[in-house]
């Protein structure tokens, strides 16, 4: 009786693993890295090491969209973000981003909204595009859009020099922040 279930075990093995393999290699992977791990041996070659490394060091690399979300994060009150995108792909010139003058009460923290160009211009009627908490989400929508910065003239631009000069007088306890660029 005991060989009769020990071969029946040994037939649905020998059938998972030819069905569906991985259900049999994973576990097995497992067992040999903790054997090898107990014994004070390798689990990987060197090999895969330096390969595990590069693909940790792909992993940290920032996405194209990051240092776009870090600027959309250092906007203050009353300041905007504005990009020219091409009119034939999207039907409008350029796509602006500002705080939600009403966040903290009522709607999402950053607001992207899209104006038509007046003389060259921004100044259309604006149009609410697309509103959220996460400025990675604004981020990805400009660059879909592939959204070129557009500074006006008389607009203070976002830099890491004003987030450094604000934080500078906040410490300070001056109390005069937002004025530096």
């Amino acid at each position: 009786m005991l060989v009769l279930v020990i071969v029946g075990i040994i037939l649905v093995l020998v059938m998972i693993a030819v069905y569906a393999p991985w259900v049999v290699v994973r576990p097995v992977k497992f067992l040999v890295r903790s054997i090898k791990r107990a014994a004070g041996r390798p689990t990987f070659t060197p090999e895969q090491e330096e390969a595990k490394g590069e693909a940790k060091a792909k992993a940290k690399k920032l996405a194209p969209y990051h240092p776009l979300a870090t600027k959309i994060e250092q906007l203050v009150p009353g300041q905007t973000l504005r990009f020219k995108i091409a009119r034939e792909r999207w039907g409008l010139d350029f796509v602006t981003v500002e705080l939600n003058p009403q966040h903290p009460q009522r709607g999402k923290k950053y607001i992207l909204s899209a104006e038509n160009a007046v003389q060259g211009m921004p100044g259309g009627e604006k149009t609410i595009m697309h509103d959220s908490d996460n400025p990675i989400e604004i981020a990805t929508s400009i660059m879909d859009r592939d959204g070129k910065l557009f500074v006006v003239a008389g607009e203070m631009p976002v830099s890491a020099e004003k987030v450094a000069v604000d934080a500078k007088k906040k410490a300070e306890g001056t109390g005069k922040v937002g004025t530096g660029v």
